[in-house]
């Protein structure tokens, strides 16, 4: 029963708990993947990689100056990273995940490893879940009215103007909401579970024909880079439209399920 008639179930438990499950898994795989990265911080195309190989992305640094100079290149281009990227044993890291202390690559590899197999067997979970509950009819696909451009353009319009959905309206998502979950969900997270997997030799070996999709190991490990910082990149404008909406609603209901309409008048 709801609590009050303007309150009601947003958010079955199944969906908070795969939400919560998969924030805290993305949390883990971000923060060990930039680790990752930090003990080679060049990406390639193809299927070999190694210092001296042309790269298409790459952090270096000019040890001659103090603090040290720090650049990010890709492809052709060069920008000054220095004060965002530091050095430590002369190796590149990115302030926001210094090494922590008795850093091993081996068991941070594992680590990042368990952890996105927690997010894989979620996200099955959740899209198993979004097709027998109807959920994925009812909540996500767009109806055709919805696809217009001129509807698009009105959402689009209403988002540039931070402006909030109220009353009846906030108990749908608009059409960009539903256009943006369901080509994260469909889309870009199986790129990133394909892409992580292509980096498996054990994998690879069952499965040879992932080399072929993304043209080598290399290719793979620099597009999951890119569809990992797309993933980061629609969490970031995510939790900026959830204080836009009214973050303390919105977060309540991811707790308890129920949303309420206008809950979020003064904050």
């Amino acid at each position: 029963m709801n609590p009050s008639p303007d309150t009601y179930l947003r958010y079955p438990l199944a969906t908070r708990i795969l939400h919560w499950l998969a924030a805290a898994s993305i949390f883990v795989l971000l923060w060990s993947g930039i680790w990752i990265l930090n003990i080679h911080p060049r990406l390639y195309w193809g299927d070999v990689g190694y210092f001296g190989a042309p790269a298409v992305a790459e952090i270096a640094g000019d040890t001659s100056t103090d603090p040290p100079t720090m650049t990010l290149k890709i492809g052709g281009a060069s920008f000054d990273v220095t004060g965002i990227i530091g050095r430590v044993n002369r190796l590149p890291y990115v302030r926001i995940a210094n090494y922590p202390e008795g850093f091993q690559f081996g068991g941070n590899r594992a680590l990042h490893f368990t952890a996105a197999w927690v997010f894989v067997i979620a996200w099955i979970y959740y899209i198993s879940h979004l097709l027998s509950s109807g959920r994925l009819r009812d909540t996500w696909l767009p109806s055709p009215g919805e696809l217009k451009p001129a509807n698009i353009g009105h959402d689009i319009l209403n988002h540039l103007k931070l402006k909030r959905a109220r009353g009846e309206e906030a108990r749908r998502y608009n059409s960009l909401q539903k256009l943006s979950y369901l080509s994260v969900m469909v889309i870009l997270i199986p790129l990133i579970i394909l892409t992580g997997l292509t980096m498996s030799n054990s994998v690879t070996t069952a499965w040879p024909f992932l080399f072929d999709l993304f043209g080598g190991r290399q290719s793979a490990r620099t597009l999951h880079f890119v569809f990992i910082s797309l993933l980061t990149l629609f969490i970031i404008i995510h939790i900026f439209q959830l204080f836009v909406a009214g973050f303390i609603n919105h977060f309540r209901s991811m707790i308890t399920g129920y949303y309420k309409l206008g809950g979020d008048r003064h904050g």
